[in-house]
């Protein structure tokens, strides 16, 4: 009987129709989650798009042979969606690889007759989104030059500098730096992502290393565009003048000997010693911003000007050195410990000198122990940036809930793996709520033991208040990676909850000891984390619900402002943050047709700067 009714057209009629609105449920609820879920704001993600309806005019539509041609066809994408790596969307007219400096400096002038606008772009890890298409609608179509076929490196004056085109990736130029038993500029934070040498010199990066200062030099090739249209070369490499097709072999082949670096070059590769003075000066100004105007051309040019090739210098690696995990019991011991140890001495700075709160050890340790894992195994590197870019990937697919659906897994798969952070530390994070990493190393003049010396003396007058830990060489290693994790495991943590989050990155005033006031009761989580010698600070907040987070986040910066703080601090102002009136003049100069990168830092997006 069971049988026969199991089998007969009306059960498999209700059945089906079962069936189908059980999938119909599935599905409405999971497409309603998901646009829940897009209606959140969220620290990393990507904005939507707008459809673009620019009518091109025969030089543009002649515009992509032209790019064929000098190229090659396998170097040029056209009608290209890019996002970026955390906001920003737009559809590129083309996405061109130039295999050389002439056919980047060709493929620009090209760009330019036809009346297209360029955005040059290195590996795309730019978190404001400078380095992709404008959503908004423009009066042009866009081309992207990604420089990153372009990569090679040469050092010179004994490995003291390296000449780096446009497309060499900061990993590679610690590998190569490392080669030569010296250190680059940047060691730790997006390293992994391996973000080009000339990003850095565009948005002025700065980073860990208190001793060599934000990324600077006054040694660079680029390309701009004139007010007549035509593309011009400024050259203060240093190098003895040579034809151009003889430098751009020599570059690009990674050939660039001494004997072609001028006897006596006036131009620097760096502001180490400038910066390391200014640091210890704890007045009102702010020690590094991305607005900063000083130095020339294309420093902080946030995509303004193409960068072809820069020099960088190195820096020699101490002969002895420790990690340190510094505790202490309230924000102001720790601002104490900045002040008369980290800053006391421009020749005695540390290393590095990090700061993490309570807020971002919970963060971390509840949704960032399967990077600090991954980290372990396999290391800062190629490995790591594979893995990163499936995640990015799967994220970027048009599927409900892809946008977050990697850090759920994340987030529930946290809660499996051991403490990131060997015990120790753990109990430090426990007992105290405010915790400096400081590296501290020996560089020829005796630096190490006078900072040791203080740091003694600094915790004897504190007593319980402050407990220092010197890490083992796996110790250190751990709480580096700890302390790297701290971006993405804030995303995660905010996705595993279901919050709003917003980022923040901003500088301080060098002798500002507080920090911006936010509302009581409008977060559930308020991480911040410092490079803490220069107070450049990274702040994270997971919102209430009832909360506006982009309201919020505007007060943040309102508040920063009002403590004479600047934004952003290093990561650029892309289309997220509008630039000072002195920094955006300093924009419209280099570029004064408003080729490069329109809408950046609040300019106009129309040819001319028009409104």
């Amino acid at each position: 009987m069971l049988r026969r009714l199991a089998s007969s057209p009306w059960t498999r009629r209700v059945g089906f129709a079962a069936w189908t609105g059980g999938a119909l449920a599935c599905g409405y609820s999971t497409r309603k989650a998901d646009d829940e879920q897009r209606a959140r704001s969220l620290p990393s993600g990507f904005r939507a798009c707008c459809e673009s309806s620019i009518e091109l005019t025969p030089a543009q539509l002649a515009l992509k042979p032209k790019l064929v041609e000098i190229v090659g066809a396998a170097n040029v994408h056209f009608s290209v969606d890019q996002k970026g790596a955390r906001l920003g969307s737009g559809e590129a007219f083309a996405l061109v690889k130039p295999g050389s400096l002439q056919q980047a400096v060709d493929a620009l002038q090209a760009c330019v007759d036809a009346d297209a606008c360029v955005i040059p772009q290195g590996a795309n890890t730019g978190l404001t989104g400078g380095s992709v298409p404008r959503g908004e609608a423009l009066d042009r179509p866009t081309v992207v030059l990604n420089m990153t076929r372009l990569s090679s490196i040469s050092p010179i004056d004994g490995g003291e500098r390296l000449v780096c085109l446009a497309g060499a990736g900061i990993y590679s130029a610690l590998g190569k730096a490392a080669e030569l038993q010296r250190e680059s500029h940047s060691v730790l934070g997006s390293l992994f992502l391996n973000p080009t040498v000339a990003a850095g010199v565009a948005f002025g990066s700065g980073g860990t290393q208190m001793r060599k200062g934000p990324v600077f030099t006054e040694r660079v090739l680029f390309a701009y565009v004139d007010a007549a249209g035509r593309v011009q070369l400024e050259d203060t490499l240093g190098l003895k003048p040579t034809e151009r097709a003889e430098l751009f072999e020599k570059l690009e082949r990674g050939t660039v000997s001494q004997d072609d670096v001028k006897t006596n070059c006036a131009h620097r590769a760096s502001n180490q010693l400038e910066y390391r003075h200014s640091l210890c000066q704890l007045d009102g100004a702010v020690s590094r911003c991305n607005a900063d105007t000083s130095g020339p051309p294309p420093c902080r040019s946030e995509g303004k000007v193409l960068i072809l090739a820069s020099v960088h210098d190195t820096f020699p690696r101490p002969s002895r050195c420790a990690t340190l995990w510094i505790s202490c019991k309230d924000f102001a011991s720790a601002q104490r410990l900045r002040r008369e140890v980290a800053l006391a001495s421009s020749v005695d700075l540390p290393t590095s000198c990090e700061y993490m709160d309570a807020d971002s050890f919970t963060a971390i340790d509840e949704a960032g122990r399967v990077l600090c894992w991954m980290l372990k195994l396999v290391g800062i590197g190629t490995t790591l940036k594979a893995l990163w870019d499936v995640k990015l990937t799967f994220e970027a697919l048009p599927l409900p809930l892809a946008s977050v659906l990697p850090d759920k897994v994340l987030f529930y798969a946290n809660g499996l793996l051991p403490a990131a952070l060997p015990p120790p530390l753990r109990e430090l994070s426990r007992t105290y709520d405010h915790h400096v990493l400081m590296s501290v190393g020996e560089y020829g003049t005796g630096e190490y033991e006078r900072l040791m010396t203080r740091l003694s003396a600094f915790q004897g007058s504190e007593g319980s208040k402050v407990a220092v830990h010197e890490c083992s060489p796996a110790e250190a290693e751990a709480a580096n990676y700890f302390r790297f994790a701290a971006a993405p495991a804030f995303r995660t943590w905010c996705v595993g909850q279901g919050l709003e989050g917003v980022s923040v990155d901003y500088a301080l005033p060098k002798g500002e000891v507080g920090a911006p006031h936010v509302p009581e009761g409008t977060t559930l989580l308020r991480m911040r984390y410092s490079h803490f010698g220069c107070n450049v600070v990274h702040e994270d907040l997971a919102f209430k619900q009832g909360i506006d987070a982009h309201e919020a986040k505007m007060a943040l910066k309102h508040e920063v402002e009002g403590l004479g703080g600047r934004l952003p601090a290093e990561h650029g102002h892309g289309t997220e943050y509008a630039a000072p009136e002195a920094t955006r003049h300093r924009w419209q100069a280099m570029d004064p047709l408003n080729v490069f990168n329109p809408g950046v830092g609040g300019l106009p997006l129309k040819r001319l700067y028009k409104e």
